[in-house]
């Protein structure tokens, strides 16, 4: 049962990494955004849609104000 609970607890924590990795996601779109790198121009680079890029700021921006 230890191989169980040890796989789960490693899930968990991969997917709290995935929520900080991309909140750090968010935070460098807003950096360079306001360095006035365009949505479209950071999509290309990233192999997103504006819309993806949009909602990675948006939900680092989101965090900031601590609403869920």
């Amino acid at each position: 049962m230890t191989e169980v609970t040890d796989a789960r607890a490693a899930y968990l924590a991969a997917r709290r990494k995935v929520g900080e990795t991309r909140l750090a996601l968010g935070r460098a779109i807003r950096d360079a955004r306001a360095q006035g790198v365009s949505q479209a121009e950071i999509a290309a680079r990233l192999g997103r849609t504006r819309e993806q890029v949009r909602r990675y700021q948006a939900g680092y921006e989101k965090s900031l104000t601590g609403e869920p």
